[in-house]
């Protein structure tokens, strides 16, 4: 099969007009359907928490639910990537609320002795670290969603529910057993159809695009682009492509589909009028390109992504920075105000920010955080006024465990809402008076929601300048080690070098859209250049793709040097 002619681009692309608030507060972030995964996700929980159960161990039934969101993490992944994201995700959803445990029982102890209410922090503290740790990583790395905040949540609630005087190791015990079972149900369906997520994916974004056809508008374009970029990533994660190229000849049939749906979807938007950009919608990291019917290649190895954030206005550094000054302050505030969760800050701090968003998607996700929690927090009224224990108590675990799965990449404020009761109850508040939960929550979750919206709005606003300059002198150097690799072989033996420019392309693209809400003037004022350097550098890719084979004359490699040259300075 020949290679796809590549789509140009133009000299030009006019500024992208932004969504409004209103569309950023209600759209659907993805058209995948979360039925099958949300019943793992309950499955998960039920099977070891009615282990636990009939073993007499009614407590443990909040400790494997802590254990069984690994089954989100895998969420539908292909199968080949799905055991190590699934099995790392047990192991730190055991680790961590182990040593929160042991954090808290400490805690505690000084506290039932008579210490003072500000051995609270140690709590706040370490949730807070945790979620700096994590911020920082997602971000470097690119990982997708949920990120680090099912790992704090339950650590918070670790610290929380260590009063009781449960052992450390047990706590930890059960979320492994829990972890344990949510791996063997995320495995179970590779045993019915192993290409079963690729499908899927394709379907999916067949399915988006057919939406965006019948009704253009933004959040139907917004839900088929990030459809596609899941299908794509689909396929790399079930490793039918590789280096650009189709490495699974029997599955090149999927390939094909969503080269045609992304063309399809092309067509669509130009009539619409849309100009594709990279929106913040949600939180995938949408590094593939939309623009472009070439196979995209793999993210840069993990050593070569931490690399390129070991810079002070790095986004993942940015974006620690926040939602570590958030969730300190927040944690300080609540403390001295005497309430007794301070974790419950870090988590909304964490939730707000762990992806380091845009100005206003970031408010609205704020929002989100807030509607939820109140319905979360009536959700849970319920439980405390039946005071439901046993069997009902952990199929409602059961049944939250669900809808957290189906809402998590979907819409934040559905999520909240069934995560709220999750968190409630494994921090020990059932045992506690419903009003004193109620108005200490809220008041928590706005304290943090404020904080997080003072750091999201002017913590350090001159940053992402800084940063995208650096962007821009790595996608040119990029550029030259993919001239200098090109002087000594051909172009399928340069695979790194062209994956590493098509990151660096991507890298100053998002963050080119990101500052077009954030800093605008700044934006404005090197549109052209950045539509330049995008030009130049996939020009160079597109010839790599289009001679794959060949070795490339010292006059041609001179030819492409010369538009690298033409770029100038900063």
């Amino acid at each position: 099969m020949s290679q796809p002619s590549p789509v140009k681009r133009p000299a030009e692309f006019p500024i992208p007009q932004r969504p409004s608030a209103w569309e950023l507060f209600t759209t659907f972030n993805s058209k995948a359907k979360g039925w099958a995964a949300g019943v793992r996700a309950a499955l998960s929980l039920l099977i070891p928490g009615t282990i636990a159960w009939s073993l007499g161990h009614t407590d443990a039934m909040l400790l494997v639910a802590g254990g069984a969101f690994a089954v989100i993490y895998g969420g539908n992944l292909p199968y080949r990537t799905r055991l190590k994201v699934m099995v790392f995700s047990a192991a730190l959803l055991a680790i961590c609320p182990t040593i929160a445990a042991w954090l808290g029982k400490m805690m505690w102890a000084h506290m039932d002795s008579g210490g003072s209410h500000w051995w609270l922090l140690i709590a706040g503290a370490y949730c807070t670290f945790l979620s700096g740790v994590f911020t920082y990583a997602q971000n470097a790395l690119r990982l997708p969603p949920p990120g680090g905040f099912f790992i704090v949540m339950v650590s918070g609630g670790a610290t929380m529910i260590a009063r009781n005087g449960l052992n450390p190791l047990a706590i930890g015990g059960w979320a492994l057993f829990g972890a344990f079972v949510a791996v063997i149900v995320g495995m179970f369906p590779a045993l019915l159809n192993p290409r079963g997520p690729e499908q899927q994916a394709i379907r999916t974004l067949n399915n988006a695009v057919a939406d965006f056809e019948a009704d253009p508008s933004p959040g139907h374009y917004y839900l088929a682009r990030t459809s596609l970029f899941e299908a794509w990533s689909a396929l790399m994660g079930a490793g039918i492509v590789s280096g650009g190229k189709v490495v699974r000849e029997a599955q090149r049939d999927l390939v094909a589909q969503v080269q045609q749906a992304r063309k399809r979807l092309m067509a669509l938007s130009a009539e619409a009028g849309y100009v594709d950009t990279d929106e913040d919608f949600s939180d995938s990291n949408g590094m593939v390109d939309p623009t472009r019917t070439a196979i995209p290649h793999h993210k840069p190895s993990v050593k070569y992504r931490f690399g390129r954030s070991l810079n002070i206005h790095s986004h993942a550094e940015l974006s620690m920075e926040k939602v570590v000054l958030a969730s300190l302050t927040s944690c300080a505030l609540t403390i001295w105000l005497g309430l007794d969760r301070p974790d419950w800050g870090v988590i909304t701090a964490l939730l707000i920010l762990q992806w380091g968003p845009e100005k206003m998607p970031g408010t609205i996700r704020g929002v989100h955080r807030l509607l939820g929690s109140v319905l979360g927090i009536g959700l849970f009224a319920i439980a405390h006024a039946f005071q439901i224990s046993g069997l009902p108590l952990l199929f409602l675990l059961a049944a939250c465990q669900f809808a957290a799965e189906f809402f998590i990449v979907k819409n934040y404020a559905f999520t909240v809402i069934f995560t709220t009761p999750m968190a409630l109850m494994m921090g020990n508040s059932l045992a506690r008076p419903l009003s004193d939960v109620t108005i200490d929550r809220l008041s928590e979750v706005c304290i943090a929601m404020i904080c997080a919206f003072i750091f999201l709005w002017f913590w350090r606003t001159t940053s992402d300048a800084h940063y995208h300059r650096r962007l821009v002198g790595h996608c040119k150097a990029a550029m030259g080690s993919l001239l200098g690799a090109l002087l000594t072989t051909h172009p399928d033996d340069a695979l790194y070098a062209r994956r590493d420019l098509q990151f660096e392309l991507l890298s100053e693209r998002k963050h080119m859209m990101k500052m077009i809400n954030n800093n605008s003037s700044y934006a404005r004022r090197v549109w052209a250049k950045h539509n330049q350097l995008q030009l130049t550098g996939y020009t160079l890719l597109d010839y790599c793709n289009a001679h794959a084979d060949e070795e490339l004359s010292l006059s041609e490699i001179n030819r492409l040097a010369a538009s690298v040259r033409a770029l100038g300075g900063n």
